[in-house]
């Protein structure tokens, strides 16, 4: 266990951003392989028609060259022409999956701090741990493991290549067999690089969790230093008002009337019985005034455009406070007509 004693808590979303910044992410280069022969396949595909073409061309210029119609050198730079068209596009659609592959497991994020000189790296000690007898066991097993599911999927496939070559009358008719059965060897190899991959990009995953992992102090300090962020702190803050804005507009189902300006401001009152008199349960400007007004329409209180008293009310009253004397007058206006609309009295 040695440096992942006293490690048992999960790594915070910090220590995850610090890690991914250093370059510390879970990747496999399984999944680049197997990316780059998905893509390899692709473009076979879509390069069929050259398969065929060359398998034609061949055995034709395989037939001049046997009757001494065409030249041994022109057969080969004819054939070298038809292969570049196939091999040249295949190859870059392979390199495109490699490069994808890279990009998918590192989200494109580029490392400068993973890519720096370090004198640690130069320890002797610790190049020695990288080949602990653990390490190098896995890496054993493993490469066994691959070596072997290698040879048993492609054994009988590469030795009905050899069987064919061997016995082709002509180099045509062998070079179409041999398409065919590459073909075959080709999709083999990519299921199985695919499962490779999984079962590899899992692991790591895990040994990269299992890296990231905190001692119970390590994840206290992190909190005794985030609570000093000032990020950390802005973040807190936009919750918190966040919250009490979603409480706020929430209390406007409750209110008797929303007065308004009648764009940019909106006030809800609310007059209780047992109040000494009405109460804001909410108000806001423009954008969060559209929000009041809008949950006012949707549980059906009265909206009444009232500049004056808006404006009043807004810049004097605090959400949870009652209505100064001074507006009393003004409020029992619209408290009345609010009433009159749900035929109740004004106290």
């Amino acid at each position: 266990m040695g440096r992942f004693d006293g490690k048992t808590e999960k790594a915070t979303p910090r220590k995850k951003r610090d890690s991914r910044r250093k370059g510390q992410v879970a990747k496999s280069a399984e999944v680049g392989v197997a990316l780059s022969l998905l893509a390899l396949m692709a473009g076979i595909a879509v390069l069929r028609g050259g398969s065929a073409t060359l398998a034609t061309e061949s055995r034709l210029l395989f037939g001049h060259v046997t009757t001494g119609e065409l030249p041994t050198t022109m057969l080969i730079g004819s054939m070298t022409t038809v292969l570049l068209a196939m091999v040249v596009p295949t190859a870059a659609i392979a390199v495109v999956g490699a490069l994808v592959a890279g990009v998918a497991q590192t989200g494109g994020r580029l490392s400068p701090e993973a890519v720096k000189p370090k004198i640690s790296n130069l320890s002797v000690k610790k190049g020695l741990q990288r080949f602990k007898p653990s390490t190098a066991g896995w890496e054993l097993v493993r490469t066994t493991i691959k070596l072997g599911a290698l040879v048993l999927l492609l054994w009988a496939p590469i030795s009905q290549v050899a069987a064919h070559l061997a016995s082709a009358r002509d180099l045509g008719s062998g070079l179409e067999r041999t398409l065919a059965q590459t073909t075959t060897i080709l999709w083999r190899a990519t299921g199985l690089a695919i499962v490779l991959a999984g079962a590899d990009y899992a692991w790591n995953r895990r040994k990269n969790d299992r890296e990231m992992k905190m001692s119970k102090e390590d994840v206290k300090k992190e909190h005794k230093d985030s609570d000093g962020d000032p990020l950390i702190k802005a973040q807190r803050r936009r919750r918190a008002q966040e919250l009490s804005r979603n409480r706020m507009l929430r209390d406007v189902m409750t209110a008797d009337v929303v007065v308004t300006n009648p764009t940019h401001f909106a006030v809800a009152l609310r007059y209780a019985d047992g109040d000494a008199a009405p109460r804001v349960v909410a108000k806001g400007a423009d954008h969060v005034a559209a929000k009041i007004r809008a949950a006012a329409h949707k549980h059906g209180v009265l909206v009444t455009e009232h500049k004056p008293l808006a404006r009043s009310l807004y810049r004097t009253c605090k959400v949870g406070q009652f209505v100064p004397a001074a507006l009393y007058e003004a409020v029992a206006v619209v408290l009345a007509t609010a009433y009159r609309r749900r035929g109740r009295r004004l106290a």
